[in-house]
């Protein structure tokens, strides 16, 4: 008896994304490293923060439950502590405190995405809607057609 492979395999496969097609493909390697930005960012917001950064930490701890102190905010602005990185889930409470969102631009910078202000929202919210009632009033044009009206 012969070793005959038959064709209805019934395993899952995992298909294939076209990576050429867009994604991350045509970003070059590294563009995306916002350690520095970040870095610089940080310090930015905190020079000119009317609070200390002793008062940051306190306020980030309080408002985040996270233990965090100021030899963290110092390890975080350091240049040569290039193994600390300021995490993620204090972003929000640290740009409320600091009243200075650019951390946020720094992260985002190179991605095509950026912060809106209040003005550009609501304007964005109203052309959503211009452009769902253009659907919809051309979508009752075809159905009227389609009804010989």
């Amino acid at each position: 008896m012969t070793k005959k492979r038959t064709t209805s395999d019934t395993a899952p496969r995992q298909l294939l994304l076209p990576l050429h097609s867009g994604g991350t493909n045509s970003i070059r390697a590294g563009r995306l490293c916002r350690k520095e930005a970040i870095r610089e960012a940080l310090t930015q917001a905190l020079a000119a923060c009317q609070l200390s950064r002793e008062e940051v930490a306190q306020e980030l701890t309080r408002l985040t439950g996270e233990a965090v102190s100021v030899n963290h905010i110092h390890n975080w602005c350091s240049a040569a502590k290039r193994e600390w990185r300021f995490p993620l889930e204090l972003t929000s409470a640290f740009c409320m405190i600091t009243q200075d969102f650019g951390l946020i631009s720094a992260v985002l910078d190179g991605t095509g995405h950026a912060l809106a202000g209040e003005e550009t929202m609501v304007l964005a919210e109203y052309g959503q809607i211009l452009i769902e009632e253009r659907k919809r009033s051309s979508k009752k044009r075809a159905l009227l057609e389609r009804l010989g009206a």
